[in-house]
């Protein structure tokens, strides 16, 4: 089933066990092929724990449970970072120096693909398991899950502080603090995970969905420039110098793009976009 709340579910509790379970068992599926290929296995297992994750937060203020589930899949996540955030490097190298070729840049790369090949051999083996146990251990704890509330009450807290959250961290990235575009990231992601959440209550959201998942890549791929600049910041050799331009001129067009599309997705107050969704659910709910 898709990744978001469904009529047959009977409330917001059974939604929550319900996607938590499929995301772990598809997490799961994917732990099963890493042999023949890690990078899409890795992939999977992050991004299902950063969708788990992702409903957690919107339930924060009324799940007992928050703090310990978040902990383990945080834990379970970060163990895998080292092998995904290699293979994002390299890739963002090959996409800013293109066809650009030379000795300098060729040694560059094969630094970078070094790096990945360790990063892949620290996680096959001890590490694979060891995410293996505890996606299992996750999957049992889910079917035990429990909320203190329901309805769009248990939904209202996490919707209206990632909204606000959001939009004053694009405040602040408009002012050219990268740390900020960063952070801006994270909440894009939560509201963009929300969105799809809610997708079904709703016709408008689809299109709000696609214009959050434009805005998460722009800002994912800005993070990523980011990373590069940092790896090639130290570097003397005049090649690295312009790939580093390169970077940053790239980066600073995204982030203009970024802003441009923030300021659409966010003309609306947050309160008055929450009481239209209040009522969205409401009729849906209804309708179920």
């Amino acid at each position: 089933m898709a990744y978001r709340f469904a009529p047959g579910d009977a409330g917001i509790e059974a939604a929550l066990r319900r996607i938590a379970a499929e995301q772990l068992d598809g997490a799961l599926a994917a732990l099963a092929s890493a042999d023949a290929d890690l990078e899409r296995s890795v992939h999977s297992v992050r991004t299902a724990t950063k969708r788990i994750r992702a409903l957690l937060r919107l339930l924060r203020a009324v799940f007992p449970g928050y703090s310990e589930a978040n902990a383990a899949l945080r834990t379970l996540a970060a163990r895998l970072a080292d092998v995904r955030e290699a293979q994002v490097l390299l890739a963002t190298f090959d996409s800013v120096a293109a066809e650009s070729g030379g000795k300098t840049l060729a040694a560059f790369r094969t630094e970078l693909e070094a790096d990945e090949q360790a990063a892949a051999l620290r996680v096959r083996g001890a590490v694979l398991d060891e995410t293996r146990a505890r996606l299992l251990a996750l999957r049992a704890a889910a079917g035990e899950w429990r909320l203190e509330r329901d309805g769009f009450g248990a939904l209202r807290k996490g919707l209206r502080r990632t909204c606000r959250k959001a939009t004053a961290l694009m405040d602040e990235a408009a002012g050219g603090d990268i740390e900020a575009f960063h952070e801006w990231r994270k909440h894009i992601k939560d509201h963009g995970f929300q969105v799809r959440l809610l997708h079904d209550i709703d016709s408008g959201l689809g299109a709000r969905g696609e214009m959050l998942g434009r805005l998460g890549n722009l800002l994912g791929e800005q993070h990523d420039l980011c990373a590069l600049e940092a790896r090639l910041h130290d570097r003397k050799e005049k090649a690295l110098r312009r790939l580093e331009k390169a970077a940053t001129e790239r980066r600073h067009a995204l982030e203009k793009e970024a802003l441009k599309l923030g300021a659409v997705l966010f003309e609306e107050p947050c309160k008055a976009r929450l009481r239209r969704w209040e009522r969205a659910w409401g009729g849906w709910r209804d309708a179920a």
